[in-house]
């Protein structure tokens, strides 16, 4: 029986070719991405199992909880907390520290490359398996061994080990050696190449901070004994926790820690803070339900067309329930028939898969996978499931048809009051895709202000140019001279790129605020064009006592509750609880971190020792191209051995907020779904034209001319759509508020970009309704009447 449910199957697809080209063609294109975000799930959960002792690793987490009971996890630790584990209890063999502040142009006087790196152990290399391809572990200060594929970047085929790569801010490196590739998206220890430990050591020994309990920076990996249990372990951290209570100062909050073993790091069950580069399940379920709508809407374009050829099957199912079939064998054949065309459709989707694999190169986006057996048996599944989920719902209703009401033409699929459920799924359908447009759009319109906006801070005309000495004042009065610049200022960082946390209050009584701290000059404060609210800018560079005098935005004085801005100008406030400096002026707050999160203390200061960075603010007149040939031979006079690291800003934030490969894969799911959405329609159309062309005949015979019949054919559905415009404007306008919502700064809803989109849904589906009726109003009377 089961065989035969199949021929008719197959039959039925061969005899109804429109129907099943649409259903196939649309279906897969959809199940593309559902095989992708399947893939980013499987690889999330093979991350780092490739390392030699999964079983007895584990990662130490430390958990606060305030007074009010609210609790806070963290992935990272107290960078003295492996080295205590280690000394202190015989079951712990090893451990090894990570540190993620390693980041920034390297050089190899040749290539410079940004590159993102850790500090480790010598011992991070026994507990995972990172194997050498050449060379040896760095171990000494100053000493980095590079993954296989930033080698090749740097140096080609030439053996690196030996050689020196430069960094602006912490010095020359020497490669020591080069691992052997190895999953970089498949580990939560991602990193171009890894520093030894020592180094960081050496560039904070004058820092307090690695022998303060209180920061907790670190990643801290133990691996156990193997007759050691989770209780002792368990045991032993809360002994630590306890002892280090009063070495540290959290208030009122309470701290401990907490073993994870190394195969539950990822995904992240919990969304710890600071879990860099693990996917936590809410993201993933995000990413995958989008993918799951588009698979809805090819759902109901099977839905749609299997319920409009309703008549023709409601005499096989009549034919066949006379003849003993009962209805749990006719649902068998309509499910097998659905997840006979979802198997087609998986053929399709796997070719666009390939085919998006070629093209598009997204750093989020896996298109591997270890367990190559279990990602069929997923995709087969996945397809299996969409098959019965996108069949069921027709099969239920038409098995359901009875016999008598079949011969006697009362056939009725069923009804939402007085639209039909035909129509109703076709007013679902554009609404859901007018809806999912609408927030693609919305997001499209943030990205596009984050990548542009010049009104937080400016952003046009800025070249910045990275130091590499202090040398800075002569290159800055040679600069200066050159035709074209305008001002140049000083900055330790960029905004939009990472800054130096100070403690800061108002009275040494006073607990401490976090605050972002800026080492600046006055002209770089002019270059940005920040407002000032109250007071003056920072005094002039050539003063002495500059360093004395900050400029704090609205959020620093509300946080020291210092008043009104021009109350608080004049008031000392205390950095790191040891300099004492006076508020000279008050910034108006603007977004110089991330456009998402609300905005945070800023201190911006005068500190020669911390810039890094040239802001030159260029004539709007001035040719870029000629101006930057001279910077550069200014440059190479002071440094004729190190390539000059530079960006103009506005191209640089803009790169950085408006990926272009994420805005053409976002561009795809959008067309994806319009154009199923419209695939659907044009079924429903020449469907229903088809199954008219009877009465079109006799109508125009009747005199009936071409324009009316068009009218009369493409009313019903213009009414759908209308309907659903009216539908989904209010939910999507109301869906990308929330979106907004999200982001402290965004440009507000872009109503003519909403609407124009909408609009051009409607004019498409507009063309398609009347191709499609144009043909059948032109259609020859004598063709479809002469059976009759």
């Amino acid at each position: 029986m089961l065989r035969n449910y199949f021929k008719i199957a197959f039959r039925s697809l061969w005899k109804n070719k429109l129907f099943s080209f649409i259903n196939i063609v649309g279906l897969g294109l959809a199940m593309t991405f559902g095989l992708i975000g399947l893939m980013q799930i499987q690889n999330v959960f093979e991350f780092d199992n490739f390392h030699p002792y999964p079983e007895r690793t584990y990662r130490i987490l430390t958990d606060f909880k305030n007074e009010k009971g609210k609790e806070l996890s963290y992935a990272t630790s107290p960078f003295l907390l492996a080295e205590k584990l280690k000394n202190d209890y015989g079951f712990v063999e090893k451990s090894a520290r990570v540190i993620r502040f390693f980041s920034g142009e390297m050089n190899n006087r040749i290539k410079n490359i940004r590159v993102n790196g850790i500090y480790v152990d010598p011992s991070f290399f026994d507990i995972f398996g990172f194997p050498l391809e050449k060379g040896s572990y760095p171990v000494a200060p100053n000493t980095v061994v590079l993954n296989h594929e930033t080698a090749v970047k740097f140096f080609g085929t030439t053996n690196p080990v030996g050689k020196t790569i430069t960094h602006p801010d912490f010095g020359v490196f020497t490669i020591t050696g080069v691992l052997k590739p190895y999953k970089y998206r498949g580990t939560h220890f991602r990193s171009d190449l890894m520093v030894s430990m020592a180094t960081f050591a050496n560039l904070n020994k004058d820092k307090p901070d690695l022998k303060d309990w209180s920061k907790f920076d670190t990643y801290t990996f133990i691996l156990v004994n193997k007759s050691i249990t989770s209780a002792t372990l368990d045991r032993a951290l809360a002994t630590v926790a306890k002892d280090n209570k009063k070495e540290t100062d959290f208030g009122k909050t309470t701290h401990a820690y907490r073993r994870q073993a190394l195969k539950d790091i990822s995904p992240d069950f919990e969304r710890l803070e600071k879990n860099a580069y693990v996917d936590d399940v809410f993201s993933l379920s995000v990413n995958f339900l989008m993918s799951l709508v588009i698979i809805i809407l090819a759902g109901f374009n099977y839905t749609n067309l299997t319920l409009a050829r309703s008549l023709s099957r409601a005499r096989e199912v009549g034919v066949r329930k006379v003849s003993g079939a009962v209805r749990g064998q006719l649902v068998s054949q309509f499910l097998i028939e659905a997840i006979v065309l979802a198997f087609f459709a998986l053929l399709i989707a796997y070719g666009s898969f390939v085919t998006i694999k070629q093209y598009i190169h997204l750093s989020w986006i896996v298109w591997e996978v270890d367990d190559k057996l279990l990602m069929w048996g997923v995709f087969g599944g996945f397809t299996l499931l969409t098959g019965i989920i996108a069949g069921v719902f027709p099969a239920r209703i038409l098995s359901g048809f009875q016999p008598a009401k079949v011969l006697k033409g009362e056939l009725g699929p069923g009804t939402f009051g007085k639209l039909s459920l035909r129509k109703s799924l076709i007013v679902i359908q554009f609404v859901v895709t007018l809806i999912y447009m609408a927030l693609n759009v919305t997001m499209y319109s943030q990205f596009e202000y984050m990548a542009t906006e010049n009104e937080n801070f400016n952003r046009k005309n800025i070249l910045n140019i990275t130091l590499a000495g202090n040398d800075y004042q002569l290159l800055k009065n040679e600069l200066s001279h050159l035709s074209g610049v305008q001002t140049i200022g000083l900055t330790s960082a960029t905004f939009g790129s990472g800054t130096s946390q100070y403690a800061i209050k108002a009275k040494r009584t006073d607990e401490n605020s976090a605050a972002h701290h800026f080492s600046v000059d006055k002209s770089f404060i002019d270059n940005m064009k920040l407002t000032l609210l109250a007071g003056s800018n920072l005094p002039d560079a050539a003063s002495d006592s500059t360093g004395r005098f900050v400029l704090l935005n609205e959020k620093a004085v509300k946080t020291l509750h210092l008043g009104t801005p021009q109350e608080a100008i004049g008031k000392m406030v205390l950095l790191n609880n040891e300099t004492e400096v006076t508020v000279a002026g008050i910034l108006k707050d603007f977004c110089f971190a991330n456009y998402e999160f609300a905005v945070t203390p800023a201190v911006f200061q005068y500190n020669p020792q911390q810039f890094h960075i040239l802001s030159v603010k260029i004539a709007d007149a001035a040719d870029e191209t000629t101006l930057l040939a001279s910077v550069e031979k200014i440059w190479k006079r002071y440094h004729p051995y190190e390539a000059m690291v530079y960006s103009w800003y506005a191209q640089e934030l803009y790169e950085r907020y408006f990926p272009g490969e994420d805005m053409q894969f976002s561009g795809i799911t959008i067309l994806v779904g319009f154009v199923i959405a419209i695939m659907g329609l044009l079924g429903m159309v020449t469907y229903s034209t088809e199954k008219r062309i009877k009465e079109i005949g006799i109508r125009k015979v009747l005199g009936a001319s071409a324009s009316e019949v068009i009218r009369l054919l493409s009313w019903s559905f213009l009414k759908l759509l209308l309907i659903a415009a009216l539908i989904a404007f209010p939910i999507s306008y109301l869906s990308s508020v929330l979106v907004l919502n999200i982001f402290t700064f965004n440009p507000g809803i872009n109503a003519g970009l909403l609407i124009g989109s909408f609009g051009i849904i409607f004019l498409i589906a507009l063309f398609t309704i009347g191709f499609k009726t144009y043909q059948a109003a032109l259609s020859n009377p004598v063709e479809s009447l002469k059976v009759e």
